[in-house]
């Protein structure tokens, strides 16, 4: 007697990658709430918070920018292959944007590490010039997600190929709406927009494992 054993199916996996998601954003804010330089602060501000607390900078950009990265591509791929599926191309606009986010969250990881492993107080420009441009990556990432989340939401009712709640769709306007918005911000580093993100983020991470459930409902 032979006994198959089943790994993960398809959409447990893209289902566990949307809570995962949101659970490293919890866990990261969780980790170095407080200790961590903010948009606006000056380089020496900034090089001396990475260099006072480098293990929580460390421990919250793996978890926001390295575990939730991973969660983005899974999901990215996740809706991928709902538009192969259902044949709604417009949905494949949705996906790559869902990849084109967890990409550049990866990027914003590799960026961090430099500038905390490297935080000099007695050079402050080279750190602060890195987390600036983890900044500006994190406004592109926003406007990536506010694609996944406007196109996931228009194509979401296509035909009988429905995908997401009248209450997702909801959430998800609203995420495209605010996360556009402190895009903006956290792109121009402009810090009159960039606390639009306390909006944005708490709906960030309710529709994306909202979204991950979707998909993981699909057959």
């Amino acid at each position: 007697m032979s006994t198959t054993v089943k790994g993960p199916t398809p959409g447990s996996t893209v289902r566990t990658a949307g809570y995962v998601h949101a659970a490293a954003w919890i866990l990261g804010l969780a980790a170095a709430w407080g200790a961590t330089p903010e948009v606006g602060d000056t380089p020496a501000g900034i090089t001396a918070a990475y260099a006072d607390r480098p293990v929580q900078a460390m421990a919250q950009a793996l978890l926001v920018h390295g575990v939730a990265a991973v969660g983005l591509l899974v999901l990215g791929s996740g809706v991928l292959d709902w538009a192969r599926r259902t044949g709604n191309t417009a949905a494949g606009w949705a996906g790559w944007a869902g990849r084109a986010a967890g990409a550049l969250a990866g990027a914003q990881l590799v960026l961090e590490l430099i500038a905390i492993s490297g935080a000099d107080p007695a050079s402050p420009g080279r750190t602060g010039a890195l987390f600036e441009a983890v900044q500006r990556t994190d406004g592109v990432k926003m406007l990536a997600l506010a694609t996944l989340a406007a196109a996931t939401c228009a194509v979401s009712r296509h035909g009988h190929n429905t995908l997401l709640r009248r209450w997702e769709i909801v959430i998800g306007w609203a995420l495209a709406v605010t996360i556009t918005v402190s895009g903006i911000g956290y792109l121009l580093l402009h810090t009159a927009v960039t606390p639009v993100a306390f909006i944005s983020l708490p709906l960030l991470l309710i529709w994306i494992a909202a979204l991950g459930a979707a998909l993981g409902r699909r057959p």
